[in-house]
């Protein structure tokens, strides 16, 4: 805590001092330079945001300065120096606008354009009005971005869905989010972070719908600002903002038919009036998992058992209803004020079921039937208070953020086990039941402040501290007598208590028209106590690491940019992994928690180049130390497995990716990316050193048409290639999914027709060694299927913008099992 104060009070000075010169720089209205401002509107009256406006010379037509509308279709440049100009101004999907001539003859110059229209772009097929469709995928600021607001595929799905389509994003074998095959992503919502990690994370995700989802933030070098949390890079979910005054919103429902039957239906309200903004998203659902699993261990050598081999299947069902509420204040233009709540309940039904055959063909052989059902009710609340401020009109501004989350888990299991002893003719009945109890209580504040300098350069600053509070209460029970006993061995109660108090400066500065250089430096200072009711010794760490982050840009052309980055990263254990009590899978399989886990740091080195603004191109190494992952151990005596995370030697990187998009024809985009990644992990089994190697690739092509008749057509392909995963090797897997859209009422509503895993592809193989003992998994989760969805906007009233509130969270990522 010592150390943290002494960085505090520097911290603080900088704050309070950065506030004195804003306060400063607003009594010098000389400094007040010249400006070029206006509005886009197209044909219905509606603004366009996001539009490039670009300033033109008269004499060459070269680009001298330029932004992009924001999203009120505002737009305000600096004015150049004297001359003639015009301006251009472009939007995917309208037509060019050049303005009239203007003159500027004194660095006071302003002019406001007022309201510029802008007309669809279409083309004629068949005679037939086609529009021209826009990118899925862009890269802005170094941040890859995928849109999903509007897109076929969206309809139905969920953001657990979306994320996994987003560039460069796959799963491994548990289901966790890999970029560019490294694993360790932090997922944010609206720059806060979920709180979540695991089975815990995937079905909050699955219960999102994705039609509240504007698109998806793919950050692979995250600057200082955001949490040191999350080696593998930044997952953002972006939700939809509130544009119009008065009411608005929209209700859908879909259904889908595959190995399950599903079925969603929501609502989507906004309301604006006078100063106050507010929002209601309501969803339920019915959702789940089927999946067929295949797995067998060999242990060669084993006098006792040398051979395991199991068949099961599992059929999961969850209900979901979730509501999200909040408003905004504006207390005037320049402050505004807010709060928001995320209520989420899941009721789980599960049922596992597997017939397995073990043993040594020349002493005993067991068949073993066993029955695992769970019913399961999670509960997650989350609360936050966030205020934003702009102290001047130069961009000082001054942001804060109170969040709280509650979660709870409440689970009754039991498990029924038929042991068959063949050589024996015998045979043994067994059953286990057990309750668990797990909460996580989270509390957050953070403060960000912005101070430009110039028009050039600025510094951003910020605090933040959490304090995480997990408890988790396992009680076992045995049938004995046909009465349940209660299992004190196998039974845990653990409480782990954390907190991470946070410190950040970042100095942007553009030195001139080619260099742009970013500095940043995050401290954070770690403290946590774990204590173990049923066991021997408490546990306590306090650690403070340094996390530095550079960005320098270089533009060479017009047309060709080059960005070299350095970042350093941590990823810490999740709250469950670090409970050394048992997760029963199966009579001979369970998991294992580890109390002893260091957090995994890693060091990034990047090299990004951008081509005709368009073709992206990026080089990386990474090298991990303490890198966390599942190692497997067999008992030789029981033939039990027990799968525990453990710290291993080391994991390096090597990456490179294309972004790619191509223009087949205005009514057709199509948007893709390769990854090639050589994966290296350092191990250790049985005191002897073996390594892991393999080169990861993958393709996926993204394509949008544009048909008559309103309908749009989306064909989403992917190729990856084998993935290592620590001691597991995952074999290669591609798959196709299409959407197709109707839109009727002027697109008011809309129709969507949806097949994911068209040709029943996406079955996952996969390999491990460890030490002289080996294991093989094929599953198919039964990703094919078949889906409708409608949704029916309604509005009233013209736009209008609702500040969002940038808090940035992470303990909840690695609050899940």
């Amino acid at each position: 805590m010592m150390l943290y104060q002494q960085l505090i009070i520097p911290i603080l000075f900088i704050l309070f001092g950065s506030a004195c010169l804003a306060q400063g720089g607003q009594s010098k209205p000389e400094e007040k330079e010249g400006s070029i401002t206006g509005v886009l509107l197209d044909e219905n009256n509606e603004t366009v945001p996001f539009a490039t406006v670009a300033v033109l010379k008269v004499a060459d037509s070269s680009v001298v300065k330029g932004t992009t509308t924001d999203i009120d279709g505002n737009f305000e440049i600096k004015a150049p120096k004297t001359g003639k100009f015009i301006l251009k101004i472009t939007s995917i999907g309208y037509k060019p606008v050049y303005t009239e001539t203007f003159s500027i003859s004194n660095p006071s110059f302003y002019k406001d354009f007022g309201k510029i229209n802008m007309q669809t772009e279409t083309t004629m097929l068949n005679e037939v009005m086609v529009k021209t469709t826009r990118p899925q995928i862009q890269v802005e600021n170094g941040i890859m971005v995928m849109r999903v607001e509007g897109t076929a595929i969206a309809a139905g799905n969920t953001a657990y869905d979306m994320l996994s389509r987003s560039p460069g994003v796959t799963l491994d074998q548990s289901g966790n989010f890999l970029i560019n095959g490294r694993s360790g992503i932090s997922v944010m919502i609206d720059g806060r972070q979920t709180y979540l990690s695991g089975d815990q994370l995937k079905a909050f995700l699955e219960s999102m719908p994705a039609e509240n989802i504007k698109e998806i933030e793919v950050v692979h070098t995250p600057s200082a600002k955001y949490d040191a949390e999350g080696t593998g890079g930044v997952l953002n979910i972006v939700l939809k903002e509130n544009a119009q005054k008065g009411m608005n919103g929209s209700v859908y429902a879909g259904f889908e038919y595959g190995k399950q039957k599903f079925y969603n239906a929501g609502l989507n309200l906004n309301y604006k009036k006078g100063k106050w903004n507010s929002f209601l998203n309501a969803d339920f659902a019915k959702r789940g998992m089927y999946r067929d699993q295949h797995a067998t261990r060999s242990f060669p050598g084993n006098e006792n058992i040398s051979f395991y081999e199991q068949n099961g299947t599992q059929e999961i069902v969850n209900l979901v209803p979730s509501v999200q509420i909040g408003t905004d204040y504006s207390i005037n233009k320049k402050h505004s004020v807010g709060f928001s709540a995320d209520l989420t309940y899941r009721e789980t039904a599960s049922d596992w079921n597997t017939f397995s055959e073990l043993g040594n063909p020349s002493e005993e052989v067991i068949n073993i039937d066993a029955k695992n059902h769970y019913d399961e009710e999670f509960r997650n609340g989350r609360f936050n208070l966030h205020y934003n401020g702009d102290l001047d009109t130069l961009g000082t501004s001054l942001s804060a953020n109170l969040d709280y989350v509650r979660l709870q888990t409440n689970t009754d299991s039991r498990f029924a086990n038929d042991y068959h002893y063949l050589l024996e003719n015998s045979q043994v009945n067994e059953l286990l039941t057990n309750d668990k109890l797990s909460s996580f209580d989270i509390f957050s504040a953070k403060v960000d402040f912005r101070l430009p300098f110039s028009t050039t350069s600025s510094l951003e600053t910020g605090l933040k501290a959490s304090k995480v509070i997990s408890d988790s209460d396992l009680k076992f029970y045995h049938l004995e007598d046909e009465t349940f006993q209660f299992d004190e061995d196998i039974s845990n109660r653990f409480r782990y208590t954390e907190n991470i108090y946070a410190a950040y400066a970042s100095y942007d500065n553009k030195i001139n028209d080619t260099w742009n250089v970013k500095l940043g430096l995050r401290i954070e200072e770690t403290t946590g106590e774990a204590k173990l009711y049923n066991m021997d010794g408490d546990y306590k760490r306090d650690y403070l690491n340094f996390f530095p982050n550079v960005m320098v840009q270089q533009k060479v052309s017009e047309n060709y940019m080059l960005d070299y980055s350095f970042t350093r990263r941590i990823t810490r254990p999740n709250y469950q992994t670090l409970n050394p009590a048992i997760f029963y899978l199966d009579p001979y399989s369970y998991i294992l928690g580890n109390p002893d886990l260091e957090p995994q740091i890693t060091n990034s080195l990047k090299l990004s180049q951008t081509i005709a603004k368009k073709y992206h191109l990026s080089l990386g190494y990474d090298f991990a130390k303490n890198y966390m992952a599942e190692n497997p151990t067999t008992d030789p005596e029981t033939g039990e497995t027990v799968y525990t995370t453990e710290n291993l030697k080391s994991f390096r990187s090597y990456t490179a990716s294309v972004i790619a998009p191509i223009e087949f024809a205005s009514f057709w985009y199509a948007n893709n990316t390769f990854v090639v990644n050589q994966q290296n992990y350092d191990l250790m089994f049985e005191g002897r050193q073996q390594q892991n190697k393999n080169l990861f690739y993958m393709l996926q092509s993204n394509h949008q048409l544009s048909l008559p008749w309103d309908l749009s057509l989306e064909l989403n392909g992917t190729f990856r290639g084998p993935l290592a995963i620590g001691v597991y090797t995952v074999d290669s897997q591609w798959w196709l999914d299409a959407g197709l859209k109707k839109s009727f009422m002027n697109e008011r509503l809309n129709v969507s027709l949806k097949a994911t895993d068209i040709f029943k592809t996406r079955d996952m193989h996969v390999e491990g060694e460890y030490g002289s003992n080996s294991l093989t998994i094929d599953q198919y989760f039964f990703n094919r299927a078949l889906s409708l969805n409608i949704r029916y906007s309604f509005s009233k009233g013209s736009k209008i913008k609702r500040k969002s509130s940038p808090e940035d969270l992470e303990e909840l990522n690695r609050a899940g099992g």
